[in-house]
């Protein structure tokens, strides 16, 4: 008897439809500093959903990870403009840093367990580009150290 109870609840379930946004309740909000609105987030599955469906608001999406592929976060990340002046500096609380800026050529410095990596980026005036950070796998100590050139 228990076992037709159960498998009437089970199949009940997914008669049921289930709101996606309902799964996904998560804690990302938008943050502003500066004049720019940036989000960060990606930790388990509920986030890193909710970080795809924000993304296409977003002109400059970064990813940060290690080479074998494991995603970072509590990365520190610094924002410049093409003349060096600092826009903004955030950790990340995932993965993913979004931001939404004015279209330009800016230098991103990124830090992770004292590894400093940079990158230039060019954010156009339509659409968006994407760039990822790897920092190579940590040692037997778990330090991570520069990529060997």
């Amino acid at each position: 008897m228990k076992a037709h109870v159960a498998l009437l609840l089970v199949g009940f379930l997914f008669l049921v439809p289930i709101d996606p946004p309902v799964l996904a309740q998560t804690h990302i909000a938008p943050m502003m500093r500066n004049g720019i609105e940036y989000v960060s987030g990606g930790i388990g599955e509920d986030e890193v959903q909710a970080m795809k469906a924000l993304a296409p608001r977003y002109n400059l999406r970064i990813t940060f990870a290690l080479t074998g592929g494991e995603y970072l976060s509590d990365v520190t990340v610094t924002l410049n403009s093409e003349r060096g002046v600092e826009l903004l500096k955030a950790r990340t609380h995932g993965p993913f840093l979004f931001f939404r800026i004015p279209p330009g050529r800016y230098r991103i410095a990124a830090q992770a367990d004292h590894v400093i990596e940079h990158r230039w980026v060019r954010v156009p005036a339509k659409g968006g580009v994407e760039t990822r950070f790897y920092w190579p796998e940590p040692n037997r100590h778990g330090v991570i150290s520069r990529l060997k050139p």
